[in-house]
């Protein structure tokens, strides 16, 4: 799926605050972000799984979803699926805020 610029860019500085990585900032296109998110989802995976915790329920992704990616085989396909899942409820909530911003 397509997004509007404003609304991957809207996703993306949310992403960035969340994650505090200032990379995320130069990403071009959504397979860029999902990569980059998922290598700092990785990180937090291996180091500090208590804060990867902390965001994805700030972020409010379905808890479901996330314990069905924690039972994955490898760390790499995890936090690629927590990725995706992540950067899906940055953009719906983008795409809301951009459409009751522009009424």
């Amino acid at each position: 799926m397509e997004y509007a610029a404003v609304i991957l860019s809207g996703a993306t500085q949310q992403l960035q605050k969340l994650f505090n990585a200032d990379d995320l900032q130069q990403t071009q296109s959504l397979a860029e972000l999902q990569q980059k998110v998922a290598r700092a989802v990785l990180h937090l995976l291996q180091t500090d799984l208590n804060s990867l915790l902390n965001i994805l329920y700030r972020i409010d992704v379905d808890e479901r979803q996330v314990k069905q990616a924690m039972l994955l085989p490898s760390e790499p396909e995890m936090a690629d699926c927590i990725a995706r899942l992540i950067i899906k409820r940055e953009l719906q909530k983008a795409q809301t805020r951009f459409i009751y911003r522009s009424n």
